[in-house]
């Protein structure tokens, strides 16, 4: 039987609440205009999986109540918004989940300065607890992340994505935030040292997870399990195919190219170069790949991640808070969000 994500927190419940009223007071600002912004950014519907990921591994080893760990979560958290924040910035993007983003509702100057803030206020608050495991896990995700959205830059403008390009640019962008929200569960059990064996592992299933749940988002990204009535909305909030508009060649399509001749690699391409101003290239590139084996060969890869998440926790005595730690990677790959 499936299992909600109240079900996946109440092993944690009081230190998730804890958390969020700690979140909370992280967010407030001297500046009056600022608060409106802050409270309508980290109230707004999201589920905050990074931070419950590390209280859940945190909770596996018995410390999700220890100061650390809550001001680790406090810190993934606001490096996610920011990242979000900049992200929106850089590819122009007015809608997320429904909601009109920051770039929309600020001008962009503004817009930055708030995924700055959001940033610098989690530094602070870890660092008033003493969490320099979690600031150095957290930063150095930071550096990597930005490697990535320069890599994925790059790679969109020489349309030349391989899946081996795709591999990397996942990881750099979206798996090592989550492996980070994991470690840092781990990390203050261990003397804050990485290279523990059980911190490590707990990093690898972050990464294992991350990596799925990108492939799980750029599946949704094609409508392919998510189409909501119209058929050109997602259960996200989003339009359809958003990474074709801005030129991105995810896992289906990249899977979809390589089975075609060099004359249909070549159509695909014009495509994808009208795909941010013609719809109808739009329509071509998704029927494209809808009739492809892309969608059935991501999907195989997201399951072996997943797979290789999960063998993770065998390690660990039969518990609920491990039966909540393997619901939480089933959810998070088996959503249509």
């Amino acid at each position: 039987m499936a299992q909600t994500l109240d079900d996946i927190i109440s092993p944690v419940g009081e230190a998730f609440r804890a958390f969020r009223e700690q979140l909370h007071q992280a967010t407030l600002s001297e500046q009056p205009f600022m608060r409106p912004v802050t409270r309508d950014l980290l109230h707004s519907g999201g589920k905050q999986m990074r931070p419950l990921l590390t209280l859940l591994v945190a909770a596996l080893h018995g410390a999700e109540t220890r100061p650390q760990v809550q001001a680790g979560a406090v810190l993934i958290e606001m490096i996610h918004w920011s990242t979000l924040v900049h992200d929106d910035v850089i590819d122009e993007a007015y809608v997320r989940r429904g909601q009109w983003t920051p770039g929309t509702l600020l001008r962009s100057k503004s817009a930055v300065l708030i995924g700055d803030y959001l940033f610098s206020k989690g530094l602070a608050r870890a660092a008033r607890e003493g969490a320099f495991g979690a600031i150095r896990s957290a930063t150095r995700a930071i550096e990597l992340i930005v490697d990535g959205e320069l890599m994925q830059m790059e790679h969109a403008r020489r349309m030349d994505n391989t899946e081996e390009i795709y591999t990397e640019i996942i990881r750099l962008k979206t798996a090592v935030l989550i492996a980070s929200a994991a470690e840092c569960g781990a990390l203050p059990v261990f003397d804050n040292d990485p290279e523990a064996r059980p911190v490590k592992e707990m990093y690898r299933f972050g990464e294992r997870l991350g990596m799925a749940f990108q492939i799980k988002d750029d599946l949704l990204d094609f409508g392919f399990e998510a189409v909501g009535s119209s058929g050109n909305s997602s259960k996200t909030g989003k339009m359809l195919c958003n990474d074709l508009r801005e030129g991105k060649m995810t896992l289906p399509l990249i899977r979809a190219v390589a089975e075609v001749s060099p004359a249909e690699r070549r159509e695909v391409a014009k495509h994808l170069r009208r795909a941010a101003t013609r719809p109808a290239s739009v329509e071509w590139l998704r029927d494209f790949v809808r009739q492809s084996d892309g969608p059935d060969y991501a999907a195989k890869r997201m399951n072996t991640y997943l797979s290789e998440a999960l063998a993770i926790l065998d390690a660990y005595p039969t518990s609920p808070v491990r039966l909540a730690l393997a619901a939480f990677a089933n959810y998070v790959t088996g959503r249509s969000f």
